[in-house]
């Protein structure tokens, strides 16, 4: 079996906080406690780094707290049917700058990036999101998204 890790990243070397037994379980872990201790940045990691340094016991109490698991689990179960090995979540972004060739734009980014992901969906220019789990979106993958997207659009519009 596969472990994966909760790191804080915004400290050298980044701290080990938790490990759980899926990607997307240790990204909504990262997520969740990135919520409840702002200031600080945590990301993930394949593999258990039980070994490494040791986060704030305040935060690795937080990640394990019944609170933190409870979410992590309900999450898990309403992704079941369309994410049913756990894969990390991507979440995609389209713009609409109104006008000109490259009118419609795209970003990915990974679901417990929320500093980045409330800049975007803060973004007046947001017109659409979707959902991606598994690898990160390659740019060939993001342009046909954002080609059906457009299209789609325009034939509304």
């Amino acid at each position: 079996m596969t472990h994966f890790s909760v790191v804080q990243t915004d400290i050298h070397p980044a701290p080990y906080v938790a490990a759980t037994g899926s990607a997307r379980s240790a990204q909504i872990l990262a997520r969740l406690v990135r919520e409840r201790c702002p200031g600080n940045a945590f990301g993930i990691r394949e593999g258990a780094a039980f070994g490494g340094p040791k986060s704030n016991g305040f935060i690795r109490d937080c990640a394990r707290s019944l609170e933190v698991q409870r979410i992590a689990a309900e999450e898990l179960f309403a992704e079941a049917d369309e994410n049913p090995d756990q894969l990390v979540k991507w979440h995609v972004y389209f713009y609409d700058a109104g006008t000109g060739k490259f009118r419609f734009t795209v970003n990915a980014y990974l679901d417990h990036d929320l500093p980045v992901r409330a800049k975007c969906e803060a973004d007046p220019e947001l017109v659409g999101r979707t959902v991606v789990y598994g690898d990160p979106p390659t740019m060939e993958t993001l342009y046909l998204m954002l080609d059906a997207f457009a299209a789609k659009q325009e034939a509304t519009a």
